[in-house]
């Protein structure tokens, strides 16, 4: 692997996991000394710390940890949409009335109010408002929601249960891995057998990988890389750094490669950040 940029992915984990417990303890401006960390929006090290994780988390898993069928339903409408305000309008569902969800969305989409994150891209159909497209899709979720559980708790396994989702109209595997990646921290899926071997190599690991190494040859490729660097996190993690999952380092490639982007100048840069 390329040596200085592997020291800067490592470089990044440690650093960003230092600025959040910074800012977490109360600490003050600059929590960093980085220019780009400092002035360039980048997500936590670990999913399980961004805001909408934790709502999902405090909302729904931790208050219906006995509703695992309804729990599935639940995450995977919320990623579908993965806005907290979303979230809130529609709440749990234990008893599905498309008809009035259709009729709150609609609404907030008249008042020119946000129904989706515009941190990553939500697909409908041609022709048809995006929210209804997603509805549709919830639909068949609900109808689905006792056989995946079956079929999830089976074979139970972060890349079976992705490609359950991925079965789904408009549901690819960034989002079907999103779902998957919130189970796993269920009851659900904590006993995953894949936990620490397996994570969905999306877009924006490969570009991270591609950092590191001068060719990709595939999905089986990028796991094994990412596996490896699982292994060499053991001795390069800084003691404020909690053990990471193969999920942990597919998601922090993808912002490393945001990170060298900046670095190098390449193209648009990120959103800005208040961290100065």
């Amino acid at each position: 692997m390329h040596k200085e940029n592997l020291d800067t992915f490592w470089y990044w984990i440690n650093e960003r996991h230092r600025i959040y417990l910074a800012r977490q303890t109360g600490g003050e401006k600059p929590w960093t000394e980085d220019r780009i960390l400092r002035e360039y929006k980048f997500t936590n090290v670990f999913r399980e710390l961004d805001t909408g994780t934790i709502w999902l988390r405090k909302n729904f898993r931790e208050l219906h940890t006995n509703s695992e069928s309804y729990l599935i339903f639940n995450i995977a409408w919320y990623r579908l949409f993965n806005l907290i305000s979303t979230g809130k309008l529609i709440g749990w569902v234990n008893d599905y009335k498309r008809n009035d969800i259709l009729t709150k969305l609609q609404l907030n989409y008249d008042c020119g109010i946000p129904i989706f994150t515009n941190a990553h891209i939500v697909r409908g159909w041609p022709g048809e408002l995006k929210f209804k497209s997603i509805v549709a899709v919830m639909d068949k979720l609900w109808e689905a929601k006792d056989r995946l559980y079956g079929e999830i708790t089976t074979i139970s396994t972060l890349k079976h249960t992705t490609s359950l989702f991925k079965e789904f109209d408009l549901i690819g595997g960034f989002l079907a891995y999103e779902i998957t990646s919130d189970l796993r921290h269920t009851s659900i899926l904590k006993g995953a057998s894949d936990i620490m071997t397996w994570a969905n190599p999306g877009p924006g690991c490969r570009r991270g990988l591609l950092r590191l190494t001068p060719y990709l040859m595939g999905d089986d490729h990028a796991i094994e890389l990412m596996h490896e660097l699982l292994e060499m996190g053991h001795n390069r993690l800084g003691y404020h750094v909690p053990k990471l999952e193969m999920r942990d380092i597919e998601h922090s490639l993808c912002e490393f490669s945001k990170y060298m982007k900046v670095k190098l100048g390449e193209g648009r840069t990120r959103c800005r950040y208040n961290g100065g």
